[in-house]
Parts: C-alpha cells; sequence; structure tokens
C-alpha cells in the first residue's frame, strides 16, 4: 500500500510543461476579457495560457461567482503549466459580468456556460475540447452547463456541487440560516473574504436572532445583505423581493425548487466523462450523490461507465484540499490527496491524453476509515452488502442522557412503553453552549448530556464490523401537534471511551416525512414513521466498540425554528409556539429502528 501511494504522489506530481528552464513564471494572463452572450450581456473573464503557446492545446472553464484572478488557491498556474489554458468566467452580477446576479442560479447560468465553453472553442488557442472545473456552486454550474449540451463540452470535474432546492437553502424542508453567511461571502461584486472569516459576526448573528425569537425571514437583514438591491428576484409581480424571502416563501414547492434541474433526457444527452468528488461530513453530499445517481440511471451505458466518484473522509472545503485534521479528528495519511494533480491525471485520461489513472480501479473509489485504505466498487450501491438491523429498545419507556442510555439491541422489543420527548420551541438550549463551547467538532460528546437528549447504546461490537452506505433511521411517532423537528446523530464510541461522529448530524421535519416536496400536517395521536437518512460513509468498527444513537428536538440558530403550530415556515408567530409532546415507538407493532449498511465483502481493496 505505501508502494502504491508513492506510487501515485510520483506520478501526480510529475512536470508536465515544457520549458520549464525558461526564465519567467511561465505562463501568461489576459485580464478582464469580456466575452459576450447571446443577450447582450458580456462575462468578465480571466484567461491563463502557457508562456510561448504555439501549438492548439485544450481549455480547463471556471464558471464562477467567487474569484477570477486565481488568488485562493492558484489553479491557473498549475494547469497553465500543465499545458492547458485556464479560463475563469465571473457569472452574471459579479465583477464586471453584467447582468443579475440571481439569474446564476437557476437555467441562465448555463446557457451562459454554453455560451463560454463554444467561446472558448472557437479560439485561435484552443483545439476545440474543453473541459470544467470546481467546487460548490461551482460544480453546480458545470452541471447546468452540461445540460444545455454544448458541443465542444469534453468533460466536467464537479467537486462537492450544491443541487439547488434539494440541499440548498433548505435541508430536508428546514430553511437554513448558513444561507445568509454566503449571501454575505458574494455581496456586491466582490468577494468578501475577511466576511466569511468573521464568525464571530455572522454566527453572533444568527445567535443574537434566536435568542430575541425574530422571525427567520428577518436574518438577512439582520447579518447587513443589502438584500432588496442586491440579491433579490422577481416577485411575480413585476418587483424584486429579497432572494432568500422567495425562497422561504416556496419551502416545499417542487416546481419552484427544482425548475432548472437536470432533467432525465438532458442525461441521457450527455456524452462525456464526470469526476465527482465528495466527503462524510460534506454538507453537501447529498447534492453530490443526487446528481450522480440521476446521471448514471439516465446516462447511455457508455458514457455511465465513464462516471467516476471519490469520497472520502472530507468535509465540504476539506475535499478540496484534503487535511491532516477535520473538527479534531486526525484523517489517515493516504485519504489527504493532492486534488490538483489527480484533476490533472484525469483530465488527460478523458480527452484521450493519457491512460486511466491508477487510482482510479473501478468507477467507485472510497475510504474505509479504520481500514484506513482506499477501497472500489463498480457502483456506489455495490460498496454495500447485507443490513444489520438495531432495534431502539428501553424497558422503562423514555431513555436519558449517555448515563442512563436505553438499548440498540439486535432483537426486536416486544411490548414497552413508548419514550416521551418534549420539544417546547420557548427553550434556548444554544445559549448556554455558546457560553462555554467556542466551536463543535467531529469527536464532541457533548450532546449526549443535553437536557432534552434522548441516547440508546448498542452492545460493544464482537468483531471488527465495516459499514459502507447510508446508516438509515426509522422513528414510529406520534404527538400532539401538528409538527415538529427532530435531531439525530450518531457516533462511534471506541473501547477507550473516544467517540467520533459517523457522518453529519440528520435533520427531519414531521410535516415533510414523505419527501421534503410533501408537506403533510399531524393529526392528533396519529402514528407515523419518520426517516432518518445519514450521510454515505465507510467505516470500520472495531470490536469492542459500540455505536451511540442522540436524539433531540432540533432547536439551533442554524435553522429556521419549528415554533410546532403548523402554520407558515418561518413566520409563524412565536407567541403562538406549541410545546410539542413526542412519543417514540419501540416495541413489535411499531419497532423504531436503525438499519447499518455492511460493508459487501466483494469489493476490491
Amino acid at each position: 500500500m505505501k508502494r502504491f501511494v508513492s506510487l501515485l504522489v510520483l506520478l501526480l506530481g510529475a512536470a508536465a510543461s515544457a520549458g520549464a528552464d525558461e526564465p519567467g513564471p511561465g505562463y501568461d494572463i489576459d485580464m478582464s476579457r469580456m466575452i459576450p452572450m447571446r443577450d447582450g450581456v458580456e462575462l468578465e473573464s480571466w484567461i491563463t495560457r502557457p508562456s510561448h503557446l504555439r501549438d492548439k492545446v485544450p481549455a480547463i472553464l471556471e464558471l464562477t461567482q467567487y474569484e477570477i484572478d486565481g488568488g485562493r488557491r492558484a489553479d491557473p498556474a498549475y494547469f497553465a503549466r500543465a499545458g492547458y489554458v485556464f479560463v475563469q468566467v465571473y457569472t452574471r452580477g459579479r465583477g464586471r459580468s453584467g447582468g443579475v446576479k440571481s439569474d446564476s442560479l437557476g437555467a441562465q447560468v448555463g446557457r451562459d456556460g454554453y455560451d463560454v465553453v463554444e467561446w472558448i472553442a472557437a479560439q485561435p488557442w484552443s483545439n476545440g475540447q474543453v473541459v470544467m472545473y470546481g467546487s460548490s456552486f461551482v460544480g453546480m454550474t458545470q452541471w447546468r452547463t452540461a445540460t444545455q449540451h454544448p458541443p465542444h463540452l469534453a468533460a466536467i470535474a464537479p467537486f462537492v456541487p450544491i443541487y439547488p432546492g434539494w440541499d440548498v437553502p433548505n435541508t430536508n424542508g428546514i430553511p437554513q440560516a448558513w444561507t445568509t453567511v454566503i449571501l454575505g461571502l458574494t455581496s456586491g461584486r466582490a468577494l468578501n473574504s475577511g466576511f466569511i472569516a468573521n464568525q464571530e459576526y455572522w454566527a453572533g448573528k444568527m445567535l443574537e436572532q434566536y435568542a430575541a425569537q425574530r422571525p427567520f425571514s428577518e436574518l438577512d437583514r439582520a447579518v447587513g445583505i443589502a438584500a432588496a438591491e442586491d440579491w433579490w428576484m422577481p416577485d411575480g409581480h413585476g418587483g424584486q423581493a429579497p432572494m432568500m424571502r422567495v425562497w422561504l416563501d416556496h419551502v416545499g414547492d417542487e416546481a419552484f425548487n427544482l425548475a432548472a434541474e437536470p432533467r432525465a433526457a438532458d442525461y441521457r444527452a450527455m456524452d462525456f466523462p464526470v469526476l465527482t468528488a465528495t466527503g462524510f461530513f460534506d454538507d453537501d453530499q447529498p447534492g453530490a450523490l443526487h446528481y450522480y445517481r440521476n446521471h448514471v440511471a439516465h446516462a447511455p451505458a457508455a458514457a455511465a461507465a465513464q462516471h467516476y466518484l471519490v469520497i472520502g473522509p472530507w468535509d465540504h472545503g476539506g475535499t478540496y484540499f484534503p487535511a491532516k485534521e477535520i473538527q479534531g479528528l486526525a484523517i489517515p495519511a493516504p485519504a489527504v490527496l493532492d486534488m490538483k494533480a489527480l484533476h490533472r491525471v484525469w483530465y488527460a485520461y478523458a480527452l484521450g491524453r493519457g491512460p486511466r489513472p491508477e487510482f482510479f480501479r473501478d468507477r467507485v473509489a472510497y475510504f474505509m476509515m479504520g481500514a484506513d485504505e482506499w477501497r472500489y466498487a463498480p457502483t456506489l450501491e455495490g460498496a454495500s452488502g447485507a443490513q444489520q438491523v438495531l432495534y431502539l429498545s428501553e424497558r422503562a419507556g423514555t431513555p436519558g442522557d449517555v448515563l442512563h442510555s436505553g438499548r440498540l439491541s439486535t432483537t426486536a422489543p416486544r411490548s414497552e412503553p413508548a419514550a416521551l420527548m418534549v420539544s417546547d420551541p420557548h427553550e434556548l438550549p444554544e445559549l448556554e453552549v455558546a457560553q462555554y463551547l467556542p466551536d463543535e467538532g467531529l469527536t464532541s460528546q457533548f450532546r449526549g448530556y443535553m437536557k432534552r437528549a434522548m441516547v440508546f447504546h448498542s452492545e460493544p461490537f464482537p468483531a471488527d464490523t465495516e459499514i459502507a452506505g447510508h446508516v438509515r433511521l426509522a422513528l414510529a411517532c406520534a404527538a400532539d401537534a401538528p409538527d415538529f423537528d427532530l435531531w439525530a446523530q450518531l457516533m462511534l464510541v471506541r473501547p477507550d471511551g473516544s467517540a467520533v461522529q459517523l457522518g453529519q448530524p440528520d435533520v427531519r421535519r414531521a410535516r415533510f416525512r414523505n419527501g421534503f416536496f410533501k408537506a403533510e400536517l399531524l393529526k392528533p395521536g396519529e402514528r407515523v414513521e419518520i426517516p432518518f437518512e445519514f450521510a454515505w460513509t465507510a467505516w470500520r468498527i472495531p470490536a469492542g466498540a459500540r455505536l451511540r444513537l442522540v436524539l433531540m428536538p432540533l432547536n439551533s440558530p442554524n435553522y429556521q425554528k419549528n415554533y410546532n403550530t403548523g402554520g407558515r415556515i418561518g413566520y409563524e408567530d412565536p407567541a403562538a409556539a406549541r410545546v410539542a409532546h413526542i412519543r417514540i415507538f419501540h416495541d413489535s407493532r411499531h419497532p423504531s429502528r436503525l438499519v447499518l449498511p455492511l460493508a459487501a465483502p466483494a469489493a476490491a481493496r
């Protein structure tokens, strides 16, 4: 394994450009070149070309709302030295680009992507091959562009792509406060790096609004977003409305949220290679995997066979820059990949300029934590095998905190009273947390000791057990309120008592139990099942370790607060807030259960 990793690093780090001994930086920059769109709007670009370029070469396109001078990542210089022309283009409303900023979240950014790809292909230095590059919002612009099918688009590499309407600005139908931070980062026309680094300010504003029980619809103004002048959308009546307000008004509206998503016919017309990457702790993993699954389901077989997926122990930013530590969790050395170099060798393969990189032994590469090695499967589902079911159980009915927990049992319970959870929107537990905890890491265990926590532990595993896939939780519930929110965390507790989260905690809203585009309020006492799905992960649970499931009401400044009235999302009156008494059943007729996806034994190692 060490020899394989060393060889991979050697191959990825090999010099790729001629003339390395010549004086100068090795590349030339054309600043603020304007590219015309079909409707007359012009987009600003910076173009970085290899110095002394004589032959026509492929181009790499980054269509972004962030920055186009290569300042944060030095990508243009790296790829120019590797023999590519690197073209960074501002989306509408950013830099000197014309147009309206919010157009870059819908189909318009794909149409612009089409025009830019074809403009690049017509340049005298282009050989007609254009590939795309970038992460997060920039991963989304790749899928939007691909949906428009520009003839000269040769490959895309969307890392941690957001999926507007699916994983942003809502999580499972619950509006995210983080949206305001991204609006602040991109407020105006230049990137506001100082703003996003000032967590004391924006996190403090979220906490301030939370403490005052202010309407969620006011959060953007509280943070300072010039909503009606900068980040706005059409209000449907010929006017302008703050973008965050428009999204909030359409929570659960599938037609609005997914108006610009790729359709089955779009995927069927995509005949180029794709490289997707996401992480176990990536907030936008749901979006990345939604694109991936839709593409491999609908694209022609030959094209689907050219979709490679890499998934490892990374968070959102760490998927692009894997680090030795993420939020207090040490990351094994083989998982700390050089992603720019991985892009470079994959682009060469995708464009027919080189062999398939040895790293891609199969179409899905995933990292098995605990074994600390890369594994491979032909499909994401192929990494999973059998399932193991653990039933929630507590003979007394309601478990307590870590020291008074219930059980996760391999045997289904027979007759046990339901657990009772109280969700009181008047409570503000995060104020106390903020007083003693500057930040929460992946190894933090304090949630299991909080006032409303309900904890379940498994027995120690008798042997090493590997899981690969989505751990799922089904809660059989009933309540005396028409709506409520729940938070669930799954942790691996090692024999020495240390612990780590297995992916991100999951949050669910009762009204969206059958899909977050299908709102169904609860009737008093109605028994329903609320499904949770934790992030895709791969982990070896060592012998002697246990699993810990922590359940609590969702009551956080990071999300729009549910006042349990069943009223209009984001506009409920705090004065009318209801205390929800939630019964969680764990008996033979209504078994609440945790389902573990055991790793497939046939997965290549």
